[in-house]
């Protein structure tokens, strides 16, 4: 990748990035991976990774600013508890944002309704890094690019 497509590419997803875009690199991401026995389906709001030997998963990118130390994530909790409450089966919910310097590691979540339902779930919020848009050619002009 060019100096010039990364930045190209930057201007897209990087600095003035929005919830349709961020949602479709992360789509993009998953869907390069050539793993042939899983099936992936893109919807209105999530990403469904359904493998044939084990868990389904929903990966639901958000594109908004995530601080360890301070969580606003109510509204995702309420999505998430909806999806396994169901008898849904996709017991491991992924919520996706960009990666920042307050958010650089995974964050596993528990919730006490369902745990006091005994459902065997998983939900992590997970950090994505934009930088892999030109890891493939070195490095890009500017401090997004690594």
């Amino acid at each position: 990748m060019s100096i010039n497509e990364c930045n190209r590419l930057l201007s897209i997803y990087g600095n003035n990035c929005d919830q349709t875009n961020f949602f479709d690199y992360v789509f993009d991401k998953i869907i390069s991976k050539d793993i042939k026995d899983r099936f992936v389906c893109k919807t209105k709001d999530s990403i469904d990774i359904i493998p044939s030997d084990s868990p389904c998963v929903k990966v639901i990118p958000v594109h908004k600013e995530i601080d360890m130390e301070n969580l606003d994530i109510a509204v995702e909790m309420q999505k998430a508890k909806e999806l396994v409450m169901s008898n849904s089966e996709f017991l491991n919910i992924y919520f996706v944002y960009p990666k920042n310097e307050n958010f650089t590691r995974h964050i596993e979540v528990r919730d006490r309704d369902l745990e006091a339902a005994s459902k065997d779930y998983r939900i992590k919020l997970i950090p994505y890094s934009l930088n892999s848009l030109c890891r493939k050619k070195g490095s890009c002009n500017g401090s997004k690019c690594s």
